[in-house]
């Protein structure tokens, strides 16, 4: 009876031991993620690693790695990797990762991808500012497969909360625009309080499809004058001239 009950302790303690998990938990605004430690995450968010970057360049602007209740496979907390570019030389960079009962790799390496230099006829308006509402734009000619992205994000912690402003070009994806659009999505820290994606025909300005011109609408022909009726016989020999004739008898 006591091996049984010995048995059960050290299976109840390999079960918690096992659904225990560790990851890294930091957030950019309050600390610096570089060189976090691993630590066990609390028992009410013990489901997966959640892992949030944005870069501005080459430069980490914000980054959130945390431990979250919430199942991966509901999608809450990732998204397809995207980038905005805002000039030739300003570009910034989203990325997110939901790691299942691991820890997530490490994105501090992480850059933005270079795309192929080929400009299409795609502009959008392109500006980006801290902490305001607003920013001067200025229209950017976009690369293929870009489409205009604008967004208003708020980065959140205990400390402070920057805003972000952000206009320009980026090859985002409809499912991503269609999950960032909901009203104040909250990802890794970050409430995007506004964020539109807007599909821009390839020429802007010529329509895209081209009619053919209609014709001008047609003039009535002018009606020929008839030619006179002759009169009767019994009157024309009184009015018989070269305008009118007569009738022969």
């Amino acid at each position: 009876m006591k091996g049984v009950l010995v048995a059960g302790i050290i299976a109840a303690l390999s079960v918690s031991a096992v659904e225990s998990l560790n990851c890294m938990q930091c957030n950019s605004l309050a600390n610096s993620c570089v060189n976090s430690t691993i630590t066990e995450c609390p028992s009410e968010a013990n489901t997966s690693c959640t892992s949030f970057l944005t870069l501005a360049g080459s430069i980490t602007l914000h980054q959130d790695k945390a431990c979250s209740a919430e199942n991966c496979s509901e999608e809450r907390n990732v998204f397809e990797a995207f980038t905005i570019h805002v000039s030739d030389g300003e570009s910034f960079y989203f990325a997110s990762q939901c790691c299942q009962g691991r820890e997530c790799n490490d994105t501090n390496d992480a850059s933005v991808p270079p795309l192929e230099n080929t400009s299409s006829n795609v502009e959008c308006p392109a500006c980006y500012g801290s902490n305001e509402t607003s920013c001067s734009v200025k229209l950017r000619r976009c690369y293929n497969e870009e489409r205009c992205v604008s967004l208003v994000a708020e980065f959140k912690n205990d400390l402070k909360t920057p805003k972000l402003v952000l206009k320009g070009c980026s090859n985002i994806d409809n499912s991503t625009c269609q999950f960032l659009s909901a009203e104040n999505r909250t990802v890794g820290g970050v409430t995007f309080q506004n964020f539109e994606c807007v599909d821009t025909s390839n020429s802007p300005s010529t329509p895209n499809s081209t009619s053919p011109p209609r014709p001008p609408p047609a003039t009535p022909a002018s009606k020929s004058p008839s030619p006179p009726r002759p009169l009767p016989l019994s009157s024309c020999w009184s009015c018989c001239s070269e305008i009118h004739p007569c009738l022969p008898v």
